[in-house]
């Protein structure tokens, strides 16, 4: 027996491992931070909140719409901060049904 018919069981080995590795990787995505939906509301009950109402539950357990204007409807905060990054979700107005 030649010397590469000896190492053929551990080449095997490696590359299986190698195999099973690379589709085992995960995705480069960010996680997403944001758990609750707001609204902008300008009632001064919501100044703390930088204008924004949460809305999760309702948007949960209440029908609604965002009608069909330009402006932010439901919208997610990165780490939930209601004064950090913004990402919108939907763009209306936001109308409890």
């Amino acid at each position: 027996m030649n010397k590469l018919s000896k190492m053929l069981p551990a080449l095997g080995l490696v590359l299986g491992a190698t195999m099973a590795m690379a589709m085992n990787v995960p995705t480069m995505m960010a996680e997403k931070t944001a758990t609750k939906v707001w609204t902008p509301d300008s009632h001064p009950d919501y100044a703390m909140t930088n204008g924004y109402r949460e809305i999760t539950n309702e948007e949960i357990l209440v029908d609604y719409e965002c009608d069909e204007s330009s402006q932010e409807c439901a919208v997610e905060f990165v780490n939930d901060n209601p004064f950090g990054t913004i990402e919108n979700l939907e763009e209306g107005t936001y109308v409890a049904l």
